[in-house]
């Protein structure tokens, strides 16, 4: 079976997902190539030597990232062939069923098979930042449903649930603002040069080109941000300032290191049946991935 797997990262969690996925598809003997979206290449990609799809981006906002999306659209996906969605983000409210909901109307245009579609939970890069522990038991989490993902896709058995109504309505109204918000927001960025330590690593990271020196030497923005953190998430300064999300208080500075995390030994569960607040809807996921697992695997 010849797949790629055609995906969006910002600050790389959707690399790290397709690099654990193109593992487990080429233990089942599949030929696998990766293919990671440069939102400042518009080529279109030949297809036709592909059996099967994998579709993957963060959710941004409830919806699919504007690069991602733009990228998938300029595509002519051969009528029949199948696809599957594997997206990623810190929350599972339901608000966020929707997000694939554009990438699904450009497949059905192209006569494209989805049948499956699966949500992985990753640390945020926005918001606050994750403890480790808790993280640790969401990768345990996302080994589980990387089994499920390639036993239900391998065996040709759907997963694919049709989109309420209220969170289709959510992914609408909050898809123009976000597809937007990162150029408006750019105006108010800005970089502490006390603090710089000179090592350019934001302007060699951006995806878009949107970060570079002016005649003086300080750093500046233009104005086509993805808003994807990857430059604040990333500074080894902590310099960026990232205008009125970091007014909210939402900026996180610093990345998870997957490897080390994936070694920590948890002695008891993060999210139990008494979580409240914000992680509530973890006690949904983890239930829905531990009982599809237990259906195929026999635990």
């Amino acid at each position: 079976m010849n797949c790629l797997l055609l995906y969006f990262t910002g600050t790389f969690n959707t690399r790290y997902l397709t690099g654990k996925l193109k593992e487990r598809l080429e233990a089942i003997g599949w030929n696998i190539t990766t293919y990671e979206i440069d939102p400042l290449n518009n080529e279109r990609l030949d297809l036709s030597a592909y059996d099967i799809i994998g579709l993957g981006y963060p959710i941004h906002g409830y919806c699919a990232p504007w690069a991602f999306l733009k990228f998938i659209r300029k595509q002519k996906f051969p009528k029949k062939i199948r696809v599957f969605i594997y997206k990623n983000s810190g929350e599972t409210e339901h608000a966020n069923d929707a997000s694939s909901k554009y990438v699904l109307r450009k497949l059905r245009r192209d006569g494209a098979v989805t049948k499956n579609e699966y949500h992985f939970l990753m640390p945020y890069n926005i918001h606050f930042r994750f403890d480790e522990n808790l993280v640790k038991e969401m990768l345990v989490m996302d080994d589980k449903l990387l089994d499920i993902l390639v036993y239900e896709v391998s065996h040709g058995i759907s997963n694919i649930q049709p989109m309420k109504l209220w969170p289709r309505i959510v992914s609408a109204v909050v898809s123009r603002p976000q597809y937007i918000g990162g150029d408006v927001n750019s105006f108010l960025y800005k970089v502490d040069m006390d603090k710089c330590k000179g090592c350019d690593q934001c302007i060699k990271r951006c995806p878009t080109k949107n970060i570079y020196r002016d005649a003086e030497g300080t750093i500046r923005f233009h104005h086509h941000c993805l808003m994807c953190m990857r430059c604040s998430f990333y500074c080894p300064a902590d310099a960026i300032h990232i205008g009125f999300l970091e007014q909210w208080g939402w900026k996180v500075n610093g990345g998870y290191d997957f490897r080390k995390i994936e070694g920590i030994k948890l002695t008891a569960p993060v999210i139990t049946d008494r979580t409240e607040g914000f992680f509530h809807c973890y006690i949904e996921s983890y239930g829905k991935i531990n009982r599809r697992h237990g259906e195929i695997f026999g635990e």
